[in-house]
């Protein structure tokens, strides 16, 4: 069953903490942890009794550990005490003072359904509360909740608050994704390498209660860029009750067009393989957090194209252009769209929407050299030119000439951006500017 909730309880203070904390994010460090051997424990949660602290207890697994959560708890690979791990990377710490022990619970991701692939490859991280009950002339009750569920949230500061470490769940999450963070410059380098998982991931198994809050990272970077943002976002209870963070993973030397094309789509499948029916609040309701690179993707989900870019792009209609099947599906995939329902809000943050200087200069220069160029779009633009002269505006002869779009030739000042700044977003948004009070920034 879907809880009813008010799905604009929280833009403000969404919007709010992400300026402030954008502000004062920087670069992402690495996360490291550590803890004494004593952290580590091996519970039997898969059996109807376990030993908890020396003493035979009755597993109960609360109901606030639906089964996503549940089937990886009970194949568990490592379970630690989180009020002795000790962090390094992550610029705060967020508790739920209460009773209970608070667990960190680490399980190997097997991959072995489609729904798994859209959870990290690094494993998947719970935070689980473990409250002993007593029952008089009976075993004691060892209760296990989600510390991410509203029941955790709600019952916080109150007389029956149960305990809950955040920042330790997400901190050993992160110390898993190293390999994540390394792949930004060889993602950017090589787009094409198959090893690279373009997706939407879920670091939280899949809620079908709450509002997903979708991060798009920028150039040069990936998901872990967020660690900090997500952390303080779970400062606040009302955002911690009420939404989830998803991701989008691509790789950054991919063009514009591209990747904003792998984005649609893929949100697309996720939603319908998480919720065929599209009944479930995140096919309804989502907010999109974008930045830098990442902010012209997330146009392209809340606007309509027509024939704008395509006008922009050739100067003859595609209906008078005798296609391949294969050329024609490729260029209806990069150059129309339609906004994705479901999306409520966009939060831009620092997004060159009419291009950056900075790519078409002497530092883009050189990026696209070491760059290997995307095979797809290269083989698009070089066919039409072919089969079609003169069907190129001037820009877009040069980009043929030099080996095809990469995201420093879409991210410099183009007519491909200017047409895709002119769009409507038709859904309401917010952008955040640093502004040097030189220039109008409209």
């Amino acid at each position: 069953m879907i809880t009813a909730f008010r799905p604009r309880l929280s833009y403000g203070r969404i919007l709010k903490c992400v300026l402030v904390l954008f502000l004062f994010s920087g670069c992402a460090h690495l996360v490291k942890v550590s803890y004494p051997s004593g952290a580590s424990i091996h519970p039997r949660f898969d059996q109807l009794f376990t030993t908890w602290e020396g003493q035979r207890v009755k597993v109960i697994w609360t109901p606030t550990l639906r089964e996503e959560a549940l089937k990886y708890l009970l194949r568990y690979d490592q379970v630690l005490l989180a009020d002795a791990i000790r962090q390094k990377g992550l610029r705060h710490e967020y508790k739920i003072a209460g009773k209970g022990t608070p667990l960190v619970v680490h399980s190997k991701n097997p991959e072995s359904s489609l729904k798994e692939k859209h959870y990290p490859t690094t494993g998947i991280t719970l935070g689980v509360t473990a409250v002993r009950e007593k029952s008089p002339g009976q075993v004691p009750l060892l209760k296990l909740y989600d510390s991410f569920d509203p029941v955790v949230v709600q019952a916080a500061g109150g007389p029956k608050a149960i305990a809950a470490n955040y920042t330790a769940t997400l901190a050993v999450f992160d110390s898993y994704a190293r390999k994540v963070a390394g792949s930004a410059f060889a993602s950017f380098l090589r787009p094409d390498n198959p090893r690279f998982a373009t997706g939407i991931y879920l670091i939280h198994p899949y809620d079908p209660n709450k509002i997903p809050i979708l991060f798009i990272h920028g150039l040069l970077s990936t998901p872990i860029s967020w660690q900090n943002l997500t952390n303080d976002l779970c400062s606040d209870p009302e955002i911690l009750e009420h939404y989830q963070p998803w991701f989008f993973l691509y790789p950054t030397g991919e063009s514009v067009l591209d990747s904003a094309a792998q984005l649609r789509d893929d949100l697309q499948t996720t939603r319908r393989l998480f919720d065929p029916t599209g009944t479930a609040v995140p096919s309804r309701h989502m907010v999109v957090v974008a930045h830098s690179m990442g902010g012209l993707l997330a146009h392209t989900l809340v606007s309509d194209s027509n024939d704008g870019l395509w006008n922009v792009f050739a100067n003859k209609p595609l209906a008078d252009l005798s296609l391949q099947p294969a050329e024609r599906s490729s260029i209806l995939r990069y150059f129309f769209f339609r906004h994705q329902p479901g999306i409520d809000r966009v939060i831009f943050l620092a997004v060159p929407h009419r291009g950056s200087y900075l790519a078409a200069g002497v530092v883009g220069s050189i990026g696209s050299r070491l760059m290997r160029h995307s095979k797809g779009p290269a083989v698009t633009l070089k066919e039409l030119a072919h089969d079609y002269p003169g069907i190129l505006g001037p820009y877009f002869i040069r980009i043929n000439a030099r080996g095809g779009p990469s995201s420093l030739f879409s991210l410099a000042p183009n007519p491909l951006l200017d047409g895709l700044a002119g769009l409507p977003i038709r859904v309401p948004f917010h952008s955040i500017i640093g502004h040097l009070g030189t220039k109008d920034v409209s």
